[in-house]
């Protein structure tokens, strides 16, 4: 936001020693010779639009928003985090005796996660709560370097406008007879026009902060100063800055981050539940125990030993569940308790904030009510400049001149004293110029 003093005027007159004029002059002229400086004009609204489009700040608001967008899809999501397992085995490094065997089994698992109740739709909600909140980080990045530019660009077409009247005195005292006093006065015209000359450049230099690599010349302002000058009811000024103001809305939109927090931190106290599947299958084996009977015969004993047992392939299903027991969410409350107090200061800061503006608003109502107080005292003086010029031709020139200056500060300090009470009570219009 722009600062003003109340009662004063934006833009002053300052009378400099002539001596010291035409040192700064030299010094100036010296430094612009060695840079070439060209100018490109360009109304406001184009200026202001590149400098919603290439403005670092702002666009990187902008990603911020992106950014939470993608961030609302993936905490949408519910979280099943599933995961598979293999067993294999068992395997024996030794076995009892030589015709032991050991069946090698499969398992097969699945494990997966059953999220406690509401908390996929808080976490949700909180996200869509960060995404609005960007939003309007956004919008309020976006208003406050517009403001710097808007005044930046007021400031540039005000010298631009200055020039342009000492040029046009220039050309009046031109034609006049030479004398001592003509002599005198176009000396001190050119001096201030050079001046200005600089102060423009440095101007117009500044204006391309704001709008990144967009503009490779020097922007110069196009348009004039002459905004016509308004009343308005105080109170419903007051009343606007307290409900639509960005830096309300701001604080809003955390309050609401904050609720949905406050929420979420509830409802991660609900457990997860963690349910898991598993087969086993088990291939084709024979079990044998080594027995052996001999059975006495003729002409021979006769030896039988034992075949065994053989088991077909099996297969068998397990089901289970794993319940943590949340024991510690009963001893502690920290989470909650700094969740709950984050909303709180937030919305202490908001009622202060409402403070704030209605002070705000009724300064920068009695600025405004000075800069259009002295904005028509300045049209009266130039309006009497032209109708009731001084006999002499020299005078008149350089009165009128002098008129046109103080008008052009009067109108630029009444322009810029309107917009900071505009931006002070929520209006974030741009003025046409």
């Amino acid at each position: 936001m722009a600062d003003f003093i109340c009662c004063r005027p934006l833009v002053r007159k300052t009378r400099y020693n002539p001596v010291f004029i035409g040192i700064i002059a030299l010094i100036l002229s010296g430094l612009t010779e060695a840079v070439e400086l060209k100018y490109s004009p360009i109304a406001l609204g184009p200026y202001l639009e590149l400098v919603r489009q290439s403005n670092a700040y702002i666009n990187g608001a902008s990603l911020d928003v992106q950014t939470a967008i993608a961030n609302k899809e993936a905490q949408s999501l519910y979280q099943f985090s599933p995961s598979v397992s293999y067993n294999r085995g068992a395997y024996q490094n030794q076995a009892p005796y030589s015709p032991y065997t050991t069946p090698e089994s499969s398992t097969y698992g699945l494990s997966f996660t059953i999220e406690g109740w509401g908390k996929r739709d808080a976490r949700e909600k909180l996200a869509q709560a960060q995404t609005e909140a960007s939003a309007v980080q956004l919008e309020k990045i976006r208003t406050s370097v517009e403001l710097q530019a808007l005044n930046t660009y007021i400031d540039t077409l005000r010298l631009g406008l200055m020039l342009k009247s000492y040029n046009e005195a220039l050309a009046k005292i031109k034609p006049l007879q030479a004398t001592t006093k003509t002599a005198d006065s176009e000396r001190f015209l050119t001096t201030y026009k050079n001046l200005t000359e600089k102060d423009l450049s440095f101007s117009a230099l500044n204006l391309l902060n704001y709008s990144g690599d967009a503009l490779q010349d020097l922007p110069y302002p196009r348009g004039g100063l002459n905004f016509p000058a308004q009343e308005y009811n105080v109170e419903e000024l007051i009343v606007r800055g307290q409900e639509q103001r960005i830096e309300v809305l701001s604080l809003q939109s955390a309050i609401d981050v904050a609720d949905k927090n406050v929420t979420l931190a509830l409802k991660n106290r609900n457990v997860n539940v963690y349910p898991y599947i598993a087969q086993t299958r088990t291939p084709q084996y024979q079990y044998t125990n080594g027995v052996s009977y001999t059975i006495p015969a003729s002409p021979r004993d006769i030896t039988l030993v034992n075949s065994g047992t053989t088991y077909t392939a099996q297969n068998s299903i397990s089901l289970g569940i794993t319940i943590p027991i949340p024991i510690n969410n009963y001893f502690q409350s920290a989470d909650l308790v700094s969740t709950a107090n984050q909303k709180l200061q937030y919305e202490m800061q908001l009622r202060d904030l409402k403070v704030q503006i209605r002070i705000q608003v009724l300064q920068a109502f009695m600025q405004y009510s000075v800069a259009r107080d002295m904005l028509v005292e300045a049209q009266k003086e130039h309006e009497a400049a032209i109708k009731y010029p001084n006999k002499s031709p020299i005078l008149a020139i350089m009165d009128k001149r002098d008129k046109e200056g103080a008008l052009l500060d009067a109108q630029a300090n009444h322009l810029k004293a309107l917009v900071n009470l505009w931006r002070q009570s929520a209006n974030y219009s741009v003025p046409t110029l």
